[in-house]
């Protein structure tokens, strides 16, 4: 086998494939988790300010959607392909991903929220065991035994009776997690069409009918359309919503689901600094310990799982 040269070795890393290292995907999905955090932050802004969650989930899958088809009719190859069924159940998927995620966001520490969101993976491999019928592997199953001890943690359900827990939060927090973990899943099943952008306009088309639907039995969202507010829904529109979705869709078809996952585990990080050092949020040190114990389960469950001796080939 000829070595390769270092402009075909560059070209690899750079391109490479689903079973090979890509630095351009893993490189977007790093901006992608950036994204997310400075977005969630904003967004937990909008809620103290008065705006309600389904307010912004509709407002910014609409600015998603009306973006995605300027960047579809100037550089998409979509060509007007009709919807298929998957994707439009992605797109209703959307809706309670982030639906659900916002709502979270307004009842809980954004960095708390957020680690809840990221248990997906987990649940991704307890749904594969149970479809199975096969036990996880020892590894996965320490891995889902540290993921719940970090959910307990960061719940403050371990802490003394008069702390309050915010039940519904971390409810609506795990429900997050369910819907994340189908949009990994599914978004999977769904790249294997070369279509990007097209397939993200669709996706988000029918998130977008969907709120507006929403709306129309809510009336108008004055506080959201407040002058010193509109901006922020612009930016979560954009930055927390067309951005993030449309390059983490982009680097599920370049890279393994799995390896796209590990790379967004990042996330609760950035976003729980965010939130600390820039909009004066403080977790409690058994929070903080809590999130790490999740994200440390997490990927080296996801390392586990992509290996030989992973729960699908035992």
């Amino acid at each position: 086998m000829a070595a390769k040269t270092p402009h075909t070795a560059w070209k690899s890393l750079l391109e490479g494939d689903r079973d090979s290292p890509n630095l351009l995907g893993l490189l977007a999905m790093l901006l992608t988790v950036v994204a997310w955090a400075i977005a969630a932050n904003v967004a937990n802004r909008l809620f103290l300010s008065g705006v309600q969650p389904f307010e912004l989930a509709g407002a910014s899958a609409t600015i998603a959607t009306f973006g995605l088809a300027i960047l579809d009719s100037l550089v998409g190859r979509s060509h007007a392909k009709p919807i298929d069924r998957p994707q439009f159940t992605l797109g209703l998927i959307l809706v309670g991903l982030v639906g659900a995620d916002y709502l979270a966001i307004q009842r809980l520490p954004v960095a708390v929220a957020i680690v809840l969101l990221f248990t997906a993976p987990i649940l991704v491999v307890l749904w594969t065991a149970v479809t199975s019928r096969c036990l996880p592997a020892r590894p996965v199953l320490v891995a889902l035994i540290l993921s719940i001890v970090g959910v307990l943690l960061v719940s403050n359900l371990l802490v003394s009776h008069e702390a309050r827990v915010e039940w519904l939060g971390i409810l609506v927090g795990l429900t997050t997690a369910v819907f994340f973990a189908a949009y990994i899943v599914l978004s999977d099943r769904v790249s294997a069409t070369q279509e990007t952008i097209g397939v993200m306009l669709k996706v988000f088309a029918v998130a977008s009918l969907f709120w507006i639907a929403y709306q129309l039995t809510q009336g108008i969202p004055w506080t959201l359309l407040a002058r010193e507010n509109i901006l922020k829904v612009i930016y979560v529109g954009i930055a927390g919503n067309l951005l993030p979705y449309l390059l983490f869709f982009w680097c599920i078809q370049r890279i393994q689901a799995e390896r796209a996952a590990i790379a967004a585990t990042l996330e609760p990080v950035v976003a729980g600094v965010l939130a600390w050092f820039w909009f004066d949020q403080t977790l409690t040190g058994m929070q903080i310990v809590g999130g790490f114990t999740i994200v440390v389960a997490i990927t080296w469950m996801q390392f586990q799982t992509a290996t030989p001796n992973s729960l699908d080939s035992q």
